[in-house]
């Protein structure tokens, strides 16, 4: 992967930034950082980063609102967004059923903001550079934002297929 490319950390837990960022430059990257959702936005618009690892609890603005905004961007709506999370996490030894349920509506809620893929932390470091690397790889397809928009939507209805809302 080239060093060109750009990548938007936000996330306000400092510590756990550093390490992403020195994981990502060490694999070549650029990395930008943001430290709340509203700095996260700002920088997201006026940077145009290739990818975006978004954290969901932040001060500000949280990561689901900050997707949206940047979905609904026809400037920013074709960067592809992962989450990454404690929200979500779906295997423990304290996942009951219930937990369980609660768990993959987080996941949901998060496709369905416009992520267009998700870990929950703790995540290796190899995991989280092959899922980069796999949308980096999407990102740069070149495909118009009409295509971009429509494939993000019919992502997300297929997701809702699969994890239908419960009402």
């Amino acid at each position: 992967m080239s060093s060109n490319k750009r990548i938007l950390v936000v996330d306000d837990n400092r510590s756990l930034v550093r390490i992403v960022e020195r994981t990502l430059r060490k694999a070549g990257f650029e990395v930008l950082t943001a430290f709340d959702g509203l700095e996260g936005l700002r920088k997201a618009r006026g940077e145009k980063p290739n990818l975006i690892i978004l954290d969901i609890v932040m001060p500000e603005m949280d990561g689901y609102e900050v997707c949206r905004l940047l979905e609904s961007d026809p400037d920013t709506a074709a960067i592809p967004i992962l989450m990454l999370t404690v929200k979500g996490q779906v295997d423990g030894p304290e996942v009951d059923e219930e937990t369980f349920d609660v768990r993959i509506e987080e996941r949901v809620e998060a496709f369905e903001a416009g992520a267009i893929d998700f870990l929950s932390k703790p995540v290796a470091a190899k995991e989280l550079l092959g899922r980069v690397r796999s949308l980096l790889w999407l990102g740069g397809l070149d495909v118009s934002m009409e295509v971009a928009g429509t494939a993000r939507a019919r992502y997300r209805e297929q997701t809702l297929e699969v994890h239908p809302q419960t009402e």
